[in-house]
């Protein structure tokens, strides 16, 4: 009886770690979404899944209603006072933060994960763009003042083309992919772990990026059948949460330790 759960663990095993693999590499979890990148599930949508639309397309809506005051209002507010400049863009960014928790605190069905991913990107974008409204604001040299307001801009352009991106994978749902793909995951992730910290939140997107690719280097050192792949499949079963996520920074962490 031994023997034979402890084969079971072993494939369970291979399994996880073999699909971690492809997450390193391809970047996507399943191995049918790397033929497919478009969802097989068919129109319409499901009852689960219109519940959360209707949840999440106010959210959107309202978001893109405070994108147009912002872009209309952000030339002329540098050249306002730096406190009133400072003001107006921090406004923006309370109720952008706001509407960022709201979607935070919604739970996706597996189908709309991919547009949950796109939504709170583009929101943490909105975000970054504000602040650097701000710091442009308050900034006393010109050059500098410029140049931050130049970067917010392109991060509030970068975040209107996420949402416009979510509105079509609502509108047409053959467009949303069947997975988000792995750099998608390592942002959901972030992302509930700092719901309310978008800082926090990019700190640790570009933590897990970088471990995810130490880890790559670690597989490739450690092939399958040395003792060292044991241990990161060990290590990567253990540092992964309920949700399948992995926690690559930990993973690296494990590994190192223990590989001799």
């Amino acid at each position: 009886m031994e023997g034979i759960q402890m084969t079971t663990l072993e494939h369970s095993g291979i399994e996880k770690i073999l699909a971690l693999v492809l997450i390193i590499f391809m970047g996507y979890t399943p191995v049918q979404s790397i033929a497919h990148d478009v969802s097989p599930h068919p129109a319409p949508y499901s009852g689960s899944d219109k519940v959360y639309l209707n949840q999440i397309v106010p959210i959107i809506t309202e978001l893109s209603e405070v994108g147009e005051a912002v872009s209309a209002t952000a030339v002329g507010l540098q050249s306002k006072p730096s406190n009133e400049c400072a003001n107006e863009n921090g406004f923006f960014q309370g109720v952008v933060g706001g509407l960022r928790n709201d979607l935070g605190a919604i739970t996706p069905p597996q189908r709309m994960k991919a547009v949950h991913v796109k939504a709170l990107d583009g929101f943490t974008d909105y975000m970054t763009g504000l602040n650097l409204y701000i710091s442009a604001c308050t900034d006393k040299e010109t050059a500098m003042r410029t140049k931050l307001f130049d970067q917010g801009t392109q991060y509030i352009v970068n975040a209107d083309r996420t949402i416009q991106a979510v509105n079509d994978m609502i509108a047409n749902p053959g467009h949303i992919p069947a997975r988000p793909a792995a750099g998608d995951q390592i942002k959901e992730w972030c992302g509930s772990r700092w719901a309310a910290n978008y800082q926090m939140q990019e700190h640790c997107i570009q933590a897990q990026t970088e471990s995810r690719a130490q880890l790559g280097d670690l597989l490739e050192r450690n092939p399958r059948g040395t003792p060292g792949y044991d241990v990161i499949l060990d290590c990567s079963a253990t540092w992964t949460d309920p949700s399948g996520a992995y926690n690559y920074k930990m993973i690296v962490f494990c590994a190192k330790s223990k590989i001799k």
